[in-house]
């Protein structure tokens, strides 16, 4: 009787329960007291035990009510043995065959999922710093897919000489493996100087005829040299520093290719180009130029986004200003973009040609490493102002990943890939740099046609990067009241804005750089936006002189800051 009860709901229970007791009571009358006690005593044990049940183990009832939480199936874990195998199998460790102590070279360091599901892998490249500087020794791939590839460049300068027999450890939650890595490092080739003579009318020796030209100057001493020529670093009498470059030796092709860097160098006159002091072939031919601190060969990469950002818009402004008279660069790389107080400077225009003069297909000479298409083939065409936007491409890849869009043991391989292989993309190597991507991708497309046509349109697309990150960390500067840095990021899009030619939005930059100027400055920067905004109701271009004394009042609001 009790279970009868006790199978439905309590409240069910008891209406049965007093229909029961209503029933018994009925049929045997006032003698009813007595069974009636013992059927609800019944009732109330049986209600107990069913209450102590429930606090330890749910009912069928209830079991059905509520089935248990299905857990979804998941994919089949590898033995642990087979992991360490599977995980030996996808590294892909990538390394030059062949390698010279001390100079600096590339390894990929790349892994594809050969499991059946997503995971993170770690590559731990110490082991190789017996052998090499390399950097970074930790790899990290987060989320890798099934069956997908990730990759990592690496740079390595080899320390010396021998049989590289190293190991590296490739890890992936508990389990690890390693994967054995080898190959030949070589004493690097003697290089033969090539002698300093340069050929001249006269019967002195060439130690003499450098003398003759370092006399000029208190000091002189070799700062640099390349294929063509040697650079120094002199201070002239008045204290100024500038720079010397003197050709090794001259043939008659050599002795051309002096004299048009000399013509077409001598007609740019821009912030961003280093500026030609004097030249002349007596008492040997050499150019004197200004002097910058350091080149974009010699900065540690990568960079910050907004730092290479930076850098190369800076580039295109100086192109701008050639391209606007005729003149391309076509053997730009980071070596010939030097930096002075931060600014980039174009320098080395001994391969720059003058469009109208140019009748040639192909560059005689260029840096393989950069050269565009156009400049291997014919198929792609002739060079002009597009390939110099291919080479501001690749020096903007290597800012972001720290290598060159392609590279290759020799020329061969080199120029096989440029003309035939698609770029890896940036992102790939430095995830940071998926935001300047769809620019560099376009740069580096091996159909002029699908380049950016012009320099100023591949500025622009970098100017609204900028500008983007130049507002964002001005409003965050104002909002926590830091002054300083405010005035740099309104100096900063005030600039900006001026190179663009887009007068509206200088003068509006110019209103907020107001409010951090001072004294003799803000009376310098309010005569400046007057001559702006007379500039635009006139529709007149911001001329170059006037960017350029923007850029010395902008400096000294900065200065005035770090001075504070």
């Amino acid at each position: 009787m009790g279970h009868w009860f006790m199978d439905d709901d309590i409240v069910e229970s008891l209406v049965k329960l007093f229909l029961v007791v209503l029933f018994v009571s009925f049929i045997f009358g006032r003698s009813s007291s007595f069974i009636v006690f013992i059927i609800v005593l019944a009732w109330f044990g049986h209600f107990i035990r069913h209450l102590l049940k429930d606090a330890f183990k749910s009912t069928y009832k209830y079991k059905r009510r509520y089935p248990p939480r299905q857990i979804p199936p998941q994919p089949p874990r590898a033995p642990r043995e087979d992991m360490k195998d599977i995980l030996r199998k996808s590294l892909i460790v990538d390394i030059p065959k062949k390698l010279h102590a001390g100079e600096e070279s590339y390894m990929t360091v790349g892994f594809r999922n050969g499991t059946l599901g997503m995971i993170n892998v770690e590559v731990d490249l110490e082991n190789l710093g017996k052998y090499f500087d390399i950097s970074p020794t930790r790899l990290y791939f987060q989320n890798i897919r099934p069956g997908e590839y990730v990759s990592r460049t690496v740079k390595i300068v080899p320390r010396k000489s021998g049989k590289v027999n190293a190991k590296v450890i490739v890890r992936s939650g508990l389990v690890s493996a390693k994967v054995k890595v080898t190959t030949n490092v070589f004493e690097r080739p003697e290089r033969k100087e090539a002698p300093a003579e340069v050929p001249t009318p006269a019967h002195h020796g060439s130690s003499s005829l450098l003398e003759a030209l370092f006399s000029r100057y208190r000091k002189a001493e070799p700062i640099g040299e390349g294929g063509f020529a040697r650079v120094y670093r002199a201070e002239k009498m008045d204290g100024t520093v500038v720079a010397i470059k003197v050709p090794i030796s001259l043939t008659e092709e050599g002795g051309k290719a002096f004299l048009k860097e000399v013509r077409n160098w001598s007609l740019l006159t821009h912030p961003n180009i280093v500026e030609l002091y004097d030249y002349n072939i007596f008492p040997v031919p050499y150019l004197e130029m200004e002097y910058c601190e350091t080149s974009l060969a010699k900065v540690e990469k990568p960079v910050s986004i907004e730092k290479a950002t930076k850098i190369i818009f800076d580039v295109c402004e100086g192109l701008k200003y050639a391209h606007s008279k005729g003149i391309v660069h076509r053997d730009l790389k980071p070596s010939n973009i030097l930096l002075k107080n931060g600014k980039a400077k174009i320098s080395d225009w001994g391969l720059s040609k003058l469009l109208k003069d140019s009748k040639t297909t192909l560059a005689v000479s260029f840096t393989p490493l950069y050269a565009a298409p156009e400049q291997i083939s014919g198929k792609f065409g002739t060079t002009d102002e597009r390939t110099d936007v291919w080479q501001v491409g690749a020096v903007l890849y290597e800012l972001v990943t720290g290598r060159p869009p392609f590279l290759g043991e020799d020329f061969v391989e080199i120029a096989s890939k440029i003309t035939l292989e698609e770029v890896i993309l940036p992102s790939q190597i430095n995830p940071d740099a998926k935001v300047l991507e769809p620019i560099i991708l376009k740069c580096l497309q091996k159909e002029k046609d699908k380049r950016y046509r012009s320099i100023e349109e591949l500025q622009q697309d970098l100017a609204k990067i900028l500008g983007f990150n130049y507002k964002e960390n001005l409003n965050k500067s104002i909002s926590v009241r830091d002054f300083s840095r405010s005035a740099y990021y309104a100096g900063e899009l005030f600039l900006l804005y001026l190179k663009l030619g887009d007068s509206v939005n200088s003068i509006k930059y110019a209103e907020d750089l107001t409010h951090y100027a001072k004294g003799d400055v803000k009376e310098e920067l309010s005569k400046l936006k007057e001559q702006l905004k007379l500039r635009l109701e006139n529709n007149l271009d911001i001329p170059p002189e006037l960017i350029e004394k923007a850029e010395i009042i902008v400096h000294k609001i900065k200065l005035g800051f770090k001075e504070a």
